[in-house]
């Protein structure tokens, strides 16, 4: 009697074959051996190394992050110094060049003072000069036309002397 497999699937409880089951059972038992002997272990190795990667990833990537932040705070830091210091420098620039605008003026100040006193002393000594000059002439001319009043001819000196003592009185 030949028993068909559905018949035999009918007469076991929950339809399963015992024999076919133990033989599954054993295949899958070498199966997972051969699995766990030789292809596990290289396939847990490859998940460590690449999770200890990921791991070594994120690390470098959290220190780089925070190395990032360090130096941009350093950044800031040196920026804000930089901009003190050119503020620093204008006023520094500004107070110098007022400074030296008021020196340049006080010197351009006491130059036009010096300037005009060398050409008041000038001035003064033209003028002495214009009279001492005009005195000569006033003085020809008075001892010429004295000498013609007089009719007679003084001698230079005591002309001079005559003449000298004539423009003191009328000055």
């Amino acid at each position: 009697m030949i028993i068909s497999q559905a018949q035999v699937l009918a007469e076991l409880p929950l339809g399963l074959n015992p024999l076919l089951f133990l033989a599954q059972l054993v295949n899958f038992g070498i199966l997972y051996y051969i699995l766990n002997r030789f292809a596990f272990p290289a396939l847990r190795k490859t998940l460590d190394e690449r999770t200890a990667t990921i791991r070594e990833g994120i690390a470098n990537a959290e220190e780089a992050k925070q190395s990032l932040n360090k130096a941009n705070q350093q950044a800031q830091g040196i920026i804000q110094q930089a901009q003190q210091r050119g503020q620093q420098i204008i006023a520094d620039a500004t107070t110098n060049g007022e400074r030296l605008r008021v020196q340049y003026e006080n010197e351009a100040k006491a130059r036009a003072v010096e300037v005009a006193e060398q050409n008041r002393r000038r001035m003064a000594q033209e003028e002495a000069q214009a009279r001492n000059a005009l005195r000569q002439q006033v003085a020809d001319l008075a001892i010429s036309a004295a000498g013609r009043v007089v009719g007679e001819s003084l001698d230079g000196p005591r002309q001079r002397r005559l003449v000298d003592e004539f423009i003191a009185e009328v000055e």
